[in-house]
């Protein structure tokens, strides 16, 4: 089995496993559970909304590009390139 295949059955297998050991989101709040009464007024939040927020979106699209450039460098590691011989004559 080549390095290369041994590797990403590797990944594929971590990748199945997480997918398989996350469990389900079954959390609940404390005041929701049978029993529990809250005496408190809810809190009131307001946000004013100013539009696209350049900051952030860089932010965001600079993580995306390190994803990218460091999933390319990986593959450019762990793949060999092979040229052809030619011969002379």
């Amino acid at each position: 089995m080549s390095a290369a295949r041994r590797f990403t059955r590797t990944l594929t297998s971590a990748v199945i496993v997480t997918a398989l050991a996350a469990p389900a989101a079954t959390a609940r709040p404390l005041y929701d559970q049978p029993g529990h009464r809250s005496e408190s007024a809810p809190t009131v939040t307001r946000t004013i909304d100013e539009g696209f927020d350049v900051g952030s979106a860089a932010i965001g699209a600079g993580g995306a590009a390190v994803v990218v450039l460091l999933t390319a460098a990986g593959a450019a590691a762990v793949s060999r390139r092979r040229h052809p011989v030619r011969l002379a004559r």
